[in-house]
């Protein structure tokens, strides 16, 4: 019997530009246009996806459909795609699709609903013209107050705006007025990320503000994060990852089978796979996905898994069992720790207390132990 899983990601990595600052796999979308690779990835989507049909729950609890900009393609292929989910979408299936602002338009929030689609993702970035430049962001003024407009007005119930902390030239009054504008507009969710600098951004940017820039922002970043969360939870917003607030009930159940270590199915380019003991990724550009180029696979053990989980489980504000995590830490690091007020034992649970959240990535490589 095989392992069945209950979240499926789908990666669509077409974006109308591809951004200086961008880390994902994604490629411009005009050039697979004209030569019709666009049309031949969505169809090659759909055959992996048939491919993969026994182990996915019918239906399943989430849907993601991210990117790239999955908004970008040509709509009858976005709509067509979403279509053949239908056999997986229940009536509590979590059904979420990533957008850009000025990709989003009424008709696509119609076709989304017609199929069935329950939460948007919004990748606002910043809603400052100033720091998008810095990014290297090729957005028209006013787009993301536009779309965010058209959800309002369109009464969009699940809905998440991104932010990126630490943009170059940016000090901590504009960042501030980003989150701010972000509470104000009413997003029932807020992500907020440290931006990360490709090899190619981190050379553009020294050309463009000179070489004291970045670690101008990393400092900032570092020493001002705990502001972010000040804001937003006075606002109402409750922190349930390192990245994550959201009002009551609004949480990303994607992401959160993420956190506790759930098996998933991934299709498309770079896509990432994990069932029961085995995990693979898909070939990381369009050609090499369309060429049926083989993915990578690596075995996975009981112990690399309980790490993994114990890890991502450190990331939330539920944090994880003591009995799972009691094999995968260091006791006496979490001691330390637990003096120094960066995590906490409660109720037989191991978790990050706010500002352990605040310094994730060293807290974690301070108290896990190797899995091998």
């Amino acid at each position: 019997m095989p392992d069945v899983v209950g979240s499926l990601y789908v990666h669509v990595p077409f974006c109308t530009v591809r951004c200086d600052y961008c880390d994902f796999a994604s490629e411009p979308v005009a050039g697979h246009l004209r030569a019709g690779r666009v049309a031949t990835y969505f169809q090659r989507l759909r055959q992996e996806i048939q491919s993969a049909e026994h182990v996915l729950a019918q239906p399943l609890e989430t849907v993601y459909v991210g990117g790239g900009t999955p908004t970008a393609v040509p709509p009858a292929l976005l709509n067509d795609l979403l279509e053949a989910f239908g056999v997986f979408i229940g009536p509590e299936t979590e059904f979420t699709v990533e957008a850009n602002p000025e990709t989003l338009v009424e008709s696509t929030l119609d076709a989304f609903r017609e199929r069935r689609v329950t939460r948007l993702s919004l990748g606002v970035q910043s809603f400052s013209p100033e720091a998008l430049r810095s990014l290297g962001r090729r957005v028209s003024p006013g787009a993301a107050d536009r779309a965010v407009e058209l959800l309002r007005r369109s009464a969009w119930h699940e809905w998440s705006i991104d932010l990126v902390f630490g943009i170059p030239g940016q000090d901590l009054t504009a960042f501030e007025a980003d989150v701010a504008e972000a509470v104000a507009v009413g997003a029932p969710h807020i992500s907020v990320y440290d931006l990360s600098y490709t090899a190619d951004y981190a050379r553009c940017l020294e050309r463009r503000l000179g070489p004291a820039a970045r670690g101008e922002a990393e400092a900032l970043a570092e020493e001002h994060y705990p502001r972010v969360s000040e804001i937003l939870t006075g606002a109402g917003y409750h922190r349930y990852e390192v990245s994550s607030y959201c009002r009551p009930g609004h949480e990303s159940r994607h992401n959160q089978a993420y956190w506790r270590g759930a098996d998933y199915l991934g299709v498309g380019a770079s896509a990432v796979s994990t069932v029961g003991l085995r995990r693979w990724a898909n070939p990381k550009g369009v050609a090499a996905y369309l060429a049926c180029e083989p993915p990578e696979e690596e075995r996975l053990t009981p112990a690399i898994k309980r790490y993994e989980r114990v890890m991502l489980g450190l990331r939330t504000a539920a944090g994880v069992p003591w009995s799972l995590a009691d094999e995968a830490v260091d006791h006496e690091a979490v001691e330390r720790l637990i003096g120094l007020g960066l995590l906490e034992k409660r109720c037989a649970t191991l978790l990050s207390s706010p500002r352990g959240l605040d310094l994730g990535n060293a807290v974690l490589a301070a108290v896990l132990r190797s899995p091998e």
